[in-house]
């Protein structure tokens, strides 16, 4: 797994693949999937699973090795946010 900053997201090419990702840190939960062109980012808080979770914020990014970084930025602000 390549390092795009402390979230440990997976490399371009496993996006590519129509491989999705799923990860969480203390109250946050995430999911990133990809569809065609653009990287979707899904995030809710809590202890229930994607399926079940209420209130899901969704933010979208170009398909790039770049957005990756942009990606971890974000989620890093949603974890401060929610943290506050």
């Amino acid at each position: 797994m390549l390092k795009y900053g402390s979230w440990d997201l997976p490399g371009l090419d496993y996006f590519q693949s129509k491989n999705s990702f799923k990860g969480s840190r203390n109250n946050l939960r995430f999911m990133v999937t990809c569809d065609n062109e653009d990287f979707k980012v899904m995030t809710w808080t809590g202890e229930k699973c994607f399926e079940l979770a209420e209130n899901i914020s969704e933010k979208r990014f170009d398909m790039n090795e770049q957005s990756l970084y942009d990606i971890n930025d974000y989620l890093t602000g949603e974890y401060k946010a929610q943290e506050a």
